[in-house]
């Protein structure tokens, strides 16, 4: 009687070991996962074979009962990841975007391979600098290789780069992916440059409270600055050398109104201050309607006062994507523009113009990829710079920024 007992509740267990979303419900969601999918991707098994897709989502139903319902989220996130990652297609994704997470107050940076501290809690802040060396023990390079394998928006080196740093500080994908043992805290060790060691004990927070904290930072130094009467942080532009030269802050896609409305703005100052010089600042762009950014090189074409043949630049990283990616390449082509920075987080051929849906139960956002455009050369996996200008944390330390001083050296020469 006692076996059989134990036996009940141990399935009864297993059964509700997803605490607060049965199974039944993530069979649902799972299955209009796989259904939609199909349904709405452009093109859903041009990398992983509909058999091999299949058997992964039966498999992942099958283990449904033994998950918690973050760990079948980061299955989720695993097997979207399969669908393309890598593989010209880092639009196709479980983001967990309104999800509340625990995230670990501290964001890294990858500087030729150290992952170095940017961001930490003011308590903190003798690790600004610090190369991590391991979470509870594991080497970072081991932690890179098991968060790589499911970090949503990735296609090539560079946004595995990025991707990887920002999701390795969430503890509920630390936890999921065995990496720590409890979610609320964890160990972190680093190293500084001569190879000395200190460990810390972090505590995670939720979204709200992460939001209240007050962190140290490391950044660039702006050289141009934002124009005070100017609202838009993320889309703005000033001169400077006598208005002779132009700077465009193009972080993030306005509406189209806005985005012509300003376009035009910067065609007239160009007309009104006889400009020459023209620079356009595409990192940290994550991407858009390229369309939108087709107005400002329309706008900005009919400007003659602007020395076409050599002195326009526009400026990338490993965080310039999608839309962002393809708008630098167009700028090429039709401003004859010079790339300058870093490779593209992006690649100019793929599966790109993202759609999305969410799953009823779980409200897990899931994003796909409804066209595939041809850009360049098939072989490129980034928009290569014409100029190559690769962080250096000794000049990042400094607050000194490497790619937009090149360019103002260059426009003086």
């Amino acid at each position: 009687m006692r076996n059989k007992l134990t036996a009940f509740l141990a399935v009864f267990f297993l059964a509700f070991i997803c605490n607060g979303q049965d199974v039944e419900e993530w069979i649902e969601d799972i299955d209009y996962y796989h259904k939609t999918l199909e349904i709405k991707h452009i093109n859903l098994y041009h990398t992983i074979s509909k058999n091999q897709f299949t058997s992964e989502i039966e498999k992942l139903k099958s283990n449904i009962p033994q998950l918690t319902n973050f760990q079948i989220t980061t299955e989720l996130m695993r097997l979207t990841h399969k669908v393309g990652a890598g593989k010209r297609d880092g639009h196709t994704s479980v983001p967990l975007w309104g999800v509340n997470l625990n995230k670990f107050p501290i964001k890294f940076y990858d500087f030729e391979g150290d992952l170095r501290v940017i961001s930490i809690l003011e308590n903190h802040a003798q690790l600004l600098g610090k190369k991590l060396k391991s979470i509870n023990g594991i080497p970072v390079k081991k932690i890179y290789k098991r968060v790589s394998k499911l970090t949503p928006f990735t296609e090539n080196i560079q946004s595995s780069m990025d991707r990887k740093c920002r999701y390795l500080v969430v503890a509920d994908l630390l936890k999921a992916l065995n990496i720590i043992d409890k979610i609320e805290q964890s160990t972190f060790t680093f190293s500084d440059n001569y190879g000395k060691e200190i460990s810390v004990q972090l505590n995670s927070f939720e979204k709200e409270k992460y939001a209240t904290l007050t962190f140290k930072n490391i950044h660039l130094n702006p050289i141009i600055k934002k124009p005070k009467t100017v609202k838009d942080k993320d889309l703005w532009f000033s001169s400077i050398n006598n208005s002779k030269t132009v700077y465009i802050n193009f972080k993030k896609y306005p509406s189209r109104k806005e985005m012509n409305d300003f376009s035009e703005s910067v065609f007239k100052f160009i007309e009104a201050n006889n400009s020459q010089h023209l620079i356009i600042d595409l990192r940290d762009n994550y991407g858009g309607d390229f369309y939108k950014g087709l107005l400002l090189a329309n706008w900005l074409n009919i400007s003659d006062s602007v020395e076409w043949l050599s002195k326009v630049y526009v400026l990338t990283n490993r965080k310039t994507y999608s839309a962002a990616m393809i708008n630098a390449l167009q700028f090429k082509q039709l401003l004859h523009a010079k790339i300058i920075g870093e490779p593209s987080g992006g690649k100019p051929n793929g599966y790109q113009d993202m759609g999305e849906f969410s799953l009823s139960n779980s409200k897990l956002i899931v994003t796909y990829s409804k066209r595939e455009f041809q850009f360049h050369n098939r072989k490129n996996k980034s928009l290569k710079p014409d100029v190559l200008i690769t962080p250096k944390w000794k000049n990042f330390k400094k607050g000194y920024d490497e790619t937009l001083n090149w360019v103002l050296k260059d426009i003086t020469n």
